[in-house]
């Protein structure tokens, strides 16, 4: 992948390709009230600003939300629960099952949702980008805003087409470059996800050079619901979602060690210099996964979806993990851990009784919940309370991007560039500061009695003290989850993480391949097509000390 990206000219027809529309208009002769049509917008400026200031809340409500980022958490064994909720048992049970691609599908909406709500988003701001290359002016108190507008609908384009590139095997390719074809023209193709994330790209290269060269303040409702947020600001998410598309969309190891982590770096080193929390507003804007992830009903935290053994393990200094790892998946039952790291467990002994204790982000707690016939191995003493517990999902800032975030990437593209040491320190960023570990060296962490993070993979190395690239996967899980829903699987793909049979990708919607009169297909199962391997992740890019 390279900054030459590939232009394109033909786009979809009138309806974009939403299944719900075009399963009820097949003449496609329908006026749409949520996308008005472009000669309309060429005339009414505010309707423009009204589209693109929305963006953000839609685009907010589906991936911070059920469908599909509880079966993506889960299926990276970062969360982990025992209900059917949103998917979550079809797709995370092992061993691994191949996506259920039907339209009659109860939990269809895991790979439906993301199809048609970022169509939706991107049909409406490809028109909206369209009016203000056409000169259609947006002014606010008699002041020209137009720059400000275009600059952030470019940044939505670019992040719900990102997101997009992540999951979906093909898409559409939906921007302002769209001529409509009248019926009965065929609907175009779709573009795999290579050209999807390099038009995603384009318009975030585009956002951060308009940015660049503007001044303007963003208003805080409804754009990014967080006050203050400036053209450079702009500019620099732009580079920290680029960062991360660019880094992430590869679906296996290969893919994703030739990825071009020059740019990511590039990219990573212009990124955000604030955590992105935007303010949550009942009934607006609203983060649901925290809100189960969180949930107490009862006594019992975290009484729906808990940490999974496999993000937190790493972090034992028993051989409580080893042990759990070694069992046939089956035999594996919750068992409490001893670790260093202050994020999981404070200091001193844990209780013997139901009595939570809370560590920085997790806690612990000795209930046994979840119905044992959808498998102990789901079972885990340890729950999330980083984002707080009772309706703080849906009050109060959401930290949903943050630096740390960034300097991971960063830390990851040193690594792989064969600059390790440049990396030492970002890593130590937040070890140090919110794990209250001792700090890594090119070496890995220290070889002392409870090293963090120990390897955990059966082999010749299981339960010795990490490598540093052990350390620095090891930190971006713990300091991502419950942040972003789709990191920990984006990277467990390409680390080689994923259990055996895990999809890595999702294929386009049953509907949608009905309407265009293709076959249905899948992927995922063991031994099926585009399923993960075995894993193995501690196997490093690059020659470092510890590494297998």
């Amino acid at each position: 992948m390279t900054t030459s990206y590939l232009k394109r000219r033909h786009r979809l027809a009138a309806a974009i390709g939403l299944v719900g529309v075009l399963a009820t208009c097949q003449d496609l002769d329908v006026t749409n009230p949520n996308n008005p049509d472009r000669a309309r917008l060429e005339r009414d400026p505010q309707l423009v600003q009204t589209i693109i200031s929305s963006a953000y809340a839609q685009l907010f409500d589906f991936w911070q939300d059920d469908y599909p980022v509880w079966v993506l958490s889960t299926m990276a064994d970062e969360f982990t629960s025992g209900f059917l909720d949103f998917g979550i048992h079809d797709m995370s049970k092992e061993p691994r099952l191949a996506f259920n691609n039907s339209p009659t599908y109860d939990d269809q909406d895991i790979n439906l949702d993301p199809w048609q709500k970022s169509n939706a988003i991107l049909s409406g701001l490809a028109d909206a980008v369209s009016a203000l290359e056409s000169g259609t002016i947006v002014r606010e108190a008699g002041v020209d805003v137009t720059t400000r507008a275009l600059a952030f609908a470019k940044l939505m384009q670019g992040i719900t087409l990102g997101h997009v590139a992540m999951v979906l095997d093909s898409a559409y390719l939906i921007d302002e470059d769209f001529e409509p074809l009248p019926p009965p023209a065929p609907l175009p193709a779709l573009s795999p996800y290579p050209e999807v994330l390099a038009l995603a790209i384009e318009k975030l290269e585009e956002a951060a050079a308009i940015a660049d060269t503007a001044t303007f303040t963003l208003p805080a409702d409804p754009w990014l619901f967080v006050s203050g947020y400036t053209a450079a600001d702009v500019a620099q998410l732009a580079h920290t979602f680029a960062a991360r598309f660019l880094s992430s969309y590869g679906r296996t190891r290969q893919e994703r060690d030739d990825a071009p982590w020059d740019q990511v770096l590039f990219h990573a080193e212009r990124g955000i210099t604030r955590d992105l929390t935007p303010n949550a507003v009942p009934e607006r804007l609203f983060h649901d996964f925290r809100r189960v992830a969180a949930r107490q009903r009862t006594i019992t935290p975290g009484d729906f979806a808990r940490l999974d053994y496999w993000l937190v393990g790493p972090a034992d200094s028993t051989n409580g993990m080893v042990s759990w790892v070694n069992l046939a998946v089956d035999a594996r039952t919750p068992f409490a851990m001893r670790t260093n790291d202050r994020r999981i467990q404070p200091p001193g002994p844990m209780p013997t009784d139901t009595t939570a204790r809370f560590g920085k982000y997790f806690g612990y707690h000795r209930a046994t919940i979840w119905n044992a016939s959808r498998g102990f191995y789901h079972r885990t003493f340890y729950f999330y309370h980083r984002a707080g517990r009772g309706n703080t999902w849906e009050t109060g800032p959401q930290l949903v991007l943050t630096v740390t975030e960034k300097n991971l990437l960063r830390a990851e593209a040193l690594i792989r560039l064969d600059r390790a040491a440049e990396a030492v320190p970002l890593i130590n960023l937040s070890r140090v500061a919110n794990g209250e570990l001792d700090p890594v060296t090119v070496d890995g962490p220290p070889d002392v009695p409870g090293c963090v993070p120990r390897k955990i993979r059966p082999g010749p190395m299981q339960g010795q003290c990490g490598s540093l690239w052990d350390a620095l996967r090891y930190e971006k899980r713990i300091e991502g989850a419950g942040i972003d829903q789709t990191t920990a699987y984006l990277d467990a793909r390409g680390w080689q993480s994923l259990v055996i049979g895990t999809p890595l990708q999702f294929p386009v919607p049953a509907l949608e391949l009905q309407l265009r009169q293709q076959p249905i297909y899948s992927y995922g199962g063991v031994g099926g097509p585009m399923s993960a391997p075995a894993p193995d992740d501690e196997l490093c890019p690059v020659a470092l000390p510890r590494c297998p």
